[in-house]
């Protein structure tokens, strides 16, 4: 069974929703700042204070956060008690890391002198299965339209080799797809029974307030055209786009806006946001300081859920 991405773009069922969308922000929990290993790692590094920016979660309510300045990936209940981590090298550049169904952790790793590392952990920290590629060295993520989770590889030294793999849940290998690269802008969107088709105008401009989606229908003939650069879409066929740093918009497959949101906090916490099959959105965000401003004197880092109501 392919490993099916839970946040990005989760096209499993989700329950109906009302007319309209209205976005609701509360706090989760606080994490602080410190050395202890319950708390999250920060530094100074050429006048810029550098934080954790991503996380990921699961089903089951855990959070993962990307403790980048320890170097491990570390793992809080829904109430922000820590539970456990995984650490990785050093010298990794990049750092990918998500539970599949069953609540086993897969961490992918590029290392510009190892090579693609991929291991799989279970609930416990145990790992469970690893394997390193030492043929590539970077690599890009895709979520297809059936939620399926695509890694496309490759190596900056030797451009022309490009492979795409697949995260198998079943096997808990990391396998190789003997497929065309799946086109990574173009999404098909299942409503009320019909399907829908959207795709970037190409005229239009590259930044996510100008960027113009055209919506079709199955037989190709234009619906309507939505603003925005898509990055979700529910399994009932609502489509979130980003017209900005912090805004969010919710429309229907026939272009009507159904609802947005304006998002607060740091525009790196904005950028690294996570939805859930309901069309709830997760943000990871700092803590202000005591002058209500995000400097080295914030004490730590919040996790704040938007509620669709």
């Amino acid at each position: 069974m392919p490993f099916r991405f839970l946040l990005v773009l989760l096209l499993a069922a989700a329950p109906a929703h009302a007319a309209s969308a209205h976005f609701a922000p509360r706090e989760l929990f606080r994490v602080p700042f410190g050395k202890d290993g319950r708390t999250l790692g920060t530094r100074i590094e050429k006048g810029q204070f550098l934080i954790p920016r991503d996380f990921t979660m699961d089903s089951a309510g855990h959070f993962y956060i990307y403790d980048s300045n320890n170097h491990r990936i570390v793992r809080y209940s829904s109430e922000g008690v820590y539970q456990m981590n995984i650490e990785y090298p050093e010298t990794a550049k990049q750092v990918f890391a998500h539970a599949d169904a069953l609540e086993n952790l897969w961490i992918l790793i590029s290392d510009p002198r190892r090579g693609l590392y991929y291991g799989v952990y279970d609930t416990h920290g145990k790992a469970l299965r690893e394997g390193l590629f030492s043929q590539f060295n970077q690599y890009r993520l895709h979520v297809d339209d059936d939620a399926v989770l695509h890694i496309i590889v490759s190596s900056d030294k030797n451009p022309d080799k490009v492979q795409t793999y697949l995260f198998d849940q079943d096997s808990l290998l990391m396998k190789k797809e003997n497929i065309a690269r799946p086109p990574e802008e173009h999404h098909r969107v299942r409503h009320s029974g019909r399907e829908f088709y959207i795709d970037p105008v190409p005229s239009a401009a590259q930044d996510d307030a100008s960027r113009i989606q055209q919506i079709t229908d199955a037989e190709r003939r234009p619906v309507a055209s939505i603003p925005g650069q898509v990055v979700y879409v529910t399994g009932e066929g609502d489509v979130y786009t980003r017209v900005g740093e912090r805004d969010i918009r919710v429309y229907d497959v026939d272009g009507s806006l159904k609802g947005k949101v304006t998002l607060t906090g740091l525009a790196a916490a904005c950028a690294a946001i996570r939805f859930d099959s309901a069309g709830n959105i997760f943000e990871l965000d700092g803590i202000p300081d005591k002058a209500n401003q995000y400097t080295s004197t914030m004490p730590g880092m919040r996790l704040i859920f938007w509620e669709r109501r």
